[in-house]
């Protein structure tokens, strides 16, 4: 819906002060329609108070990706503002029905694929761009001076001329009174940065380091009851009978619910078959939930297990043809035909947990809404907020708009908390009390009730010409349905060049795993070419950029991004090789592995030195990384996440490994399921930044991807032994 300029600006007032408010319901004249949003979309509330500070609101969900903090830089930056009179505080979420269901009145508050940064880099420029030149035209006003008088700086206008200069206080009510002039908004010059490039500190970090209340885990409502639910732990399962008469006598202990099962229309569970426990305090709803009886019926994926699995991957792998073909360029056979050596090796990765440190809680309050009918109210860590409020209308049969989403930040989500099956369950629980009802996952109900990044068999077949270029390359996948990032490199790189698919349905629950398909992806790519660098007796990270070629951007059609830069992933194998000082001979036992991925429209590369010199194991001894990420907003954060995405991604290659026997999952918790420790990652973890002037791209998931190859390469050249399987053995 096309809004005049003067919708731009309402005036609102706090404690008596007159302040700024400036949202914009639509910026489809000015935005691009990014086609992987699916909206244009955007509101942010700037409040500037009278004594010069500023409130900044983010509707962007954070999660542990800096994005409460990024997204005020962005505004503040083009509105020129004093940082150090800036404060964020978490948007409310407005919510619309749009024409696919439920969306957004104002801002696109979901966050997930990296694209929090990408998708709102121009618009959030945009409102702080033209709050500042509402600022401008009202200090001309006061002056009655011409406009290209001005200029603004550290949240002050000054008028060249005269010297004088008015704080952005003093005239926000006057700039709310006025229309935004109807021409093209100026945006300040790289030279002229003052906050992009900087190292800003997370704005709450103070509250997370001495625990204050942020995290879902943490709230509460008045009156409130404690839920925990016994769930069925067989794929798609039943509750052939339950006794809860045990369970009732715990003191404490108010009810019990049956929960049924759904399964949604792509076969994958929505929620599991369960027994809740409703409760005064979260202690006798688990003591409750423990004295439960219960008789479970095994669903119809019972004989699903990890390794029967694998085995049908393989079966396809090891076939020549077959499955779906994805990518084909050149003539495969001629290709393999004319080279003069072959390899042809097979890499496997196993079911990969979420395992976010804050389980899955949220509390729901159904309550009779003024004038008849019911309304909700949902407190959550969610990714997607309209999700949640279109589940929970969904199972109550209130309408979405009657439901109230508190988004609260996120323990972690990693694709994780995109599903939506926490949120139904408190929903349906919300029905059987008058009270709000805060329903608790355990360790154990994350562990065995996840949504798994898939489980993948590949088979890689690549042929080399007399100088030992790569001339054919043939990438055959089997996995359970999910994503496959086939466009990345090394496709277009090889003359011929084929990728076929086989998608399995499972019982198994997949969904969005951090770079969902990267991780699978990178490990058997980057790990076959140091395998033909190697074998040809040449050097791994010479043989790549030979391979990377003349800089060039190639087209691209997945997701995140329209090209593919094969210069830009040259210079970050470089940039991560420098820092390790990749030509330095190391010692006998000791060696460097290098890999590289492009993510959702950023590159990162990572080198990995191993010592295998210890009886007691081969240990990581140092990690150098480097990311292109487009124009650096933020050195802290792009740091922060490079050196989390790759320990989460190290945590993947040894330790993360979903056993499923049974059609269920048999590791439930970090006594059978290991996760990475602080012993096993080195003191010695460097990033460099690769500055340019593209457009900023995400953080969170590239740096993941590489992990894997890095590692098993490094243990090849520390030892001559090639690690093709994940979980990677540390052993000696």
């Amino acid at each position: 819906m096309e809004i005049s300029r003067r919708q731009f600006l309402s005036l609102s007032a706090s404690a008596g002060a007159m302040l700024m408010t400036i949202s914009m319901p639509s910026l489809g004249r000015r935005v691009k329609k990014d086609a992987d949003q699916g909206q244009n979309n955007w509101s942010v509330y700037l409040h500037i108070n009278p004594d010069n500070s500023i409130v900044i609101e983010s509707p962007v969900q954070e999660q542990g990706q800096h994005m409460k903090t990024t997204g005020a830089m962005m505004i503040a930056e083009e509105l020129d503002a004093d940082w150090s009179l800036v404060s964020c505080i978490a948007a409310k979420t407005y919510l619309k029905k749009t024409e696919n269901g439920i969306g957004y009145r104002y801002a696109d508050m979901n966050t997930g694929g990296s694209h929090a940064v990408r998708r709102n880099w121009q618009v959030l420029r945009e409102a702080g761009a033209s709050a500042r030149q509402l600022l401008i035209s009202a200090a001309a006003k006061k002056w009655r001076c011409s406009e290209s008088e001005l200029t603004t700086g550290k949240s002050f206008v000054y008028r060249k001329s005269t010297g004088q200069k008015l704080p952005y206080g003093k005239l926000a009510a006057t700039a709310g009174t006025l229309e935004l002039p109807n021409k093209a908004l100026k945006f300040k010059d790289r030279s002229e940065y003052t906050i992009f490039g900087q190292n800003i500190t997370t704005v709450d970090i103070d509250e997370i380091v001495t625990g204050q209340p942020l995290f879902g885990l943490d709230m509460e409502m008045p009156d409130m009851v404690y839920a925990v639910i016994e769930r069925c732990p067989y794929f798609h399962g039943d509750i052939k009978s339950y006794n809860d008469k045990k369970a009732l006598a715990v003191p404490g202990v108010i009810k019990t619910v049956k929960v049924d099962k759904v399964i949604g229309e792509d076969g994958i569970k929505e929620i599991a078959a369960g027994i809740a426990v409703l409760a005064e305090n979260y202690w006798a709803a688990t003591q409750g939930r423990k004295a439960l009886e219960i008789q479970w019926q095994q669903g119809p994926w019972s004989e699903e297990s990890s390794e029967s699995l694998m085995a049908d991957f393989e079966k396809f792998c090891m076939a020549e043809e077959g499955g779906e073909t994805l990518l084909k360029t050149g003539d495969l056979t001629q290709g393999f035909n004319d080279s003069v050596q072959v390899f042809d090796q097979c890499y496997q990765v196993p079911l990969l947990a979420h395992a976010c440190m804050e389980p899955f809680n949220a509390i729901a309050h159904i309550t009779d809404k003024k004038g008849g009918g019911k309304q909700a109210k949902i407190i959550t860590g969610h990714q997607f907020p309209t999700r949640v409020a279109s589940s929970a209308a969904q199972y109550t049969g209130i309408d979405p708009l009657d439901v109230e989403v508190i988004p609260t930040r996120m323990g972690g989500g990693f694709g994780r908390r995109y599903y939506n099956d926490f949120v139904i369950e408190a929903a349906l629980l919300a029905k059987e009390t008058p009270r709000p009802v805060k329903l608790v996952w355990t360790r154990e109900d994350e562990m065995t009730q996840d949504y798994f990044g898939q489980s993948t068999f590949s088979r890689l077949k690549a042929g080399v010409d007399k100088q030992g270029k790569l001339i054919a390359w043939h990438h055959r996948q089997g996995q359970i349905e999910g994503s496959m990032r086939e466009q990345c490199f090394p496709y277009q790189l090889i003359d011929n060049f084929r990728v076929d698919s086989y998608q399995q349905k499972a019982g198994t629950p997949t969904g969005a795993w951090r770079g969902p398909g990267h991780f699978q992806f990178a490990f058997a790519t980057e790990s076959m070419i140091d395998e033909v660098a190697h074998a040809l007796s040449q050097d791994p990270l010479a043989y790549r950029l030979a391979l990377m070629g003349k800089a060039k951007a190639y087209p691209y059609r997945g997701y995140g991004a329209s090209e593919i830069d094969s210069g830009r992933m040259a210079k970050c194998y470089q940039a991560a090789a420098d820092l390790a000082n990749w030509q330095q001979k190391r010692p006998e036992g000791v060696g460097l592995g290098i890999a590289s991925h492009f993510t959702f429209g950023s590159y990162a590369a990572f080198v990995v030195e191993v010592d295998s010199r210890e009886k007691a194991g081969m240990k990581i001894t140092g990690i150098w990384g480097a990311i292109d990420c487009g124009l650096p907003l933020n050195p802290n954060h792009i740091r922060n996440q490079m050196e989390g995405g790759f320990i989460d991604g190290l945590n993947a290659s040894i330790y993360n490994d979903a056993k499923v026997s049974g059609g269920r999952v048999v590791n439930s918790n970090f006594d059978q399921q290991p996760w990475i420790r602080m012993a096993d990652t080195p003191a010695l973890l460097e990033v460099a930044i690769i500055e340019n002037d593209y457009p900023p791209t995400g953080v969170g998931e590239p740096p993941t991807a590489p992990a894997a190859a890095a590692l098993a390469n490094a243990i090849f050249a520390a030892t001559g032994k090639r690690q093709r399987k994940l979980p990677i053995s540390m052993e000696a």
